[in-house]
Parts: C-alpha cells; structure tokens; sequence
C-alpha cells in the first residue's frame, strides 16, 4: 500500500514537473499585440516590434473540461477556454511548438535583449 502511494505521488511530480518545464520562453507585447517567443535561456526585455518594454510571458491555461490549452499573457485569475468557454482551472509553460502554432515568431537575444 504504502509503495502505491509514493509510486503514485512519484508520478504526479513529475506531470507537474513537465507541465512547468519548457524549451521556449514565450511573450506578448501589450502596445502592439506582437507574439515572440525566445530559446529557454533568453529573457526578453523589450517588444522586437515596437520597443516597448510592456511585454508579459505567456502562459497556458489549461481546461479542466476538455483539456485544451488556451495561450496569452500572464494576468489576473483565469481565462475562458477558448474551445468551450469553460473556465479553465489550472496553468501550463507553452513549448516551442505551442507558441509556434499560436502564431508567435522565433526572436534571438539581439532581437530583445538590451544588453
């Protein structure tokens, strides 16, 4: 009993772990809407669009309902699924081929990075 349970805990940290580990750091700017995304170790400072400095991450939020992953920028409380306009319940780090198939384009550290 007590070797299901940890077998069982075991698992479920490492679904947590996948779920909070990426191969992309993903970004939206809030002045001129451009999606971006950057390899795991660049963090973007600024918009390769417009400049701005007003950029959130991205992250998924997850539906309980149908499990689809609904993209956007980091902000308060939870979105609607964008499929079944449920409120989705839980939060997911995109991977590259997430934030590609959500529109944004590959940026390298000159593109975004001030230093």
């Amino acid at each position: 009993m007590l070797g299901t349970c940890l077998l069982l805990a075991g698992c479920g940290r490492g679904a947590v772990d996948r779920a909070l580990d990426s191969d992309a750091n993903g970004y939206q700017c809030l002045q001129c809407r451009a999606k971006f995304y950057t390899a795991r170790d660049v963090f973007a400072d600024f918009c390769p669009a417009c400049r701005s400095s007003d950029i959130q991450p991205v992250v998924g939020f997850v539906c309980a309902a149908d499990g689809h992953v609904t993209l956007a920028p980091r902000g308060r409380g939870f979105l609607r699924c964008e499929r079944c306009g449920k409120t989705t319940s839980s939060l997911s780090i995109p991977k590259e081929r997430d934030l590609q198939a959500w529109g944004a384009a590959r940026k390298s550290r000159q593109d975004v990075c001030g230093r």
